[in-house]
């Protein structure tokens, strides 16, 4: 089983085993999305709000948004102790799968899944905060999402590269690590007076659309620069658990 109907038929074992965890990580979206509404909500409409305000909306943006491309289950929650990613991967290579299918695959999943749950995440937003809806339009909004989501793609590159060629420990420091430097951006960010989701606003409210393919083709080029290192690593890594 080779090319892209090896890549399809991998994509879709993972999202008929793991459907549940692809609900788990749409209903956590929209928990984040209804609790980020009211804090945007305080923010567009108050003349001076808590500076930590915006540093939170920020954080909770950089860390959530590349979630969306992973899955919330056991098998995630149990990388630490079992890793779980490391079996799976060595249990698929006594198949004839090619290593290039399992990275294509699973890059595919992630890039589904950022649009899959990331419009209703923002759109949710946009239903309960009528000063967002004052600023855009839904299609602006959507504009924003592929923002967003072009980021999140970047994110999601490194996030694989650790699933996949990592062992279960090593990906859960690297995604500690991951939090910590949404939290040290938004704080740098808040200290520079600078607001991360409103001025993606402000660019798509400024009619400044040419920079959307601009950031789609930067994501490409990530993605295309991780998914080669991944299949690097994973050809000379050891897969011993």
């Amino acid at each position: 089983m080779t090319g892209w109907k090896a890549v399809w038929t991998i994509a879709r074992f993972g999202w008929k085993r793991d459907w549940i965890g692809v609900m788990i990580t749409f209903l956590f979206a929209m928990y984040v999305g209804g609790s980020i509404a009211f804090n945007l909500q305080y923010l567009l409409t108050e003349n001076e709000p808590l500076w930590a305000m915006n540093m939170l909306v920020d954080w909770l943006y950089l860390m959530t948004f590349p979630a969306f491309g992973c899955l919330m289950n056991r098998t995630s929650f149990a990388i630490w102790r079992d890793d779980v990613y490391t079996r799976r991967i060595a249990h698929w290579r006594t198949m004839p799968i090619p290593l290039a299918s399992i990275v294509q695959a699973r890059l595919l999943q992630s890039v589904f899944q950022l649009p899959l749950i990331g419009f209703p995440f923002l759109f949710l937003q946009y239903a309960l905060s009528p000063g967002l809806q004052e600023l855009v339009s839904p299609m602006q909004l959507a504009a924003v999402g592929v923002i967003w989501i072009c980021y999140s793609v970047v994110v999601n590159t490194v996030l694989v590269w650790l699933e996949l060629s990592t062992s279960g420990k090593r990906y859960v420091q690297g995604y500690l690590m991951f939090i910590l430097l949404c939290v040290a951006a938004a704080v740098i960010c808040r200290l520079a007076d600078v607001q991360l989701f409103r001025e993606t606003l402000k660019l798509i409210e400024s009619g400044q659309y040419g920079w959307l393919p601009v950031f789609a083709v930067i994501a490409g080029a990530c993605g295309y620069a991780g998914y080669r290192m991944t299949l690097r690593t994973m050809r000379n890594r050891p897969y011993v658990f």
